[in-house]
Parts: C-alpha cells; sequence; structure tokens
C-alpha cells in the first residue's frame, strides 16, 4: 500500500529515516498501515495487491487445438467463421470446453481456418 505521510514520525523499522509531511511511503504490513491510519500519521493513498510486476508480464492466452498454440482472440473468431461461437467473455477454459465439442467436420473447418490465419 502507498501512504501519504500528514504528521512527521520516525520509521519503527529503521530509526534514521524520518517521515516528513507529504513523504510517500510504501509498505505491505497491513498492521502498520492500519495502526498509521488509526494514530492520524498517515492515509492510504492507493492499495497495491504486489503484483504490478506479474501484471506487467502477463502471457497471452493461448489455446492448444491439435498440437499447436493459437491466441484466445484468434481461435475465437474462427469459432464464430464456422458457425460455432464461443461466448464473447469466454476464457480459455471455456473455449477450451468448446472445442471438445466439435465434430470432426467442425474441427477440420477450425483447423483450416486457423492455419490459413497463420
Amino acid at each position: 500500500m502507498k501512504l501519504v505521510v500528514l504528521k512527521p514520525f520516525r520509521d519503527k523499522n529503521d530509526h534514521q529515516t524520518i517521515y516528513k509531511s507529504g513523504d510517500l511511503l510504501t509498505t505491505n504490513d497491513l498492521s502498520r498501515v492500519n495502526d498509521l491510519v488509526k494514530r492520524g500519521m498517515c492515509e492510504i493513498t492507493s492499495v497495491d495487491d504486489g503484483n504490478d510486476e506479474k501484471a506487467d508480464e502477463k502471457k497471452p492466452e493461448t489455446i492448444s487445438f491439435q498440437q499447436k498454440e493459437y491466441g484466445l482472440d484468434e481461435v475465437k473468431a474462427a469459432l464464430e467463421e464456422i458457425g460455432n461461437p464461443a461466448a464473447k467473455n469466454a476464457g480459455v477454459k471455456g473455449v477450451s470446453k468448446k472445442l471438445d465439442e466439435l465434430t470432426e467436420e467442425q474441427a477440420a473447418s477450425l483447423s483450416e481456418i486457423l492455419n490459413k490465419e497463420v
């Protein structure tokens, strides 16, 4: 969480650090955040879940179909083209289920479309 300092105070962990009014403080220690806010020393400016780096590195969602990997949106578009669309908000699990329900003819058509787009 990110906090902004309202009243100057000395850091309890590093006694050399003194926070002044307006300084930013970042910590994931919830009890410390609650204590600082309760005593009027800080106020919360933003709540982070600590996964900022992971969110930036999010892998594009892929679907495996006939031993090849395809993008989720690509497979959804191809399913719609063969007349068997998946829900617009369907994720990997929903689209995979839809692929399992395809007949052999539909699977062949889907394969042609996906390989043509590549």
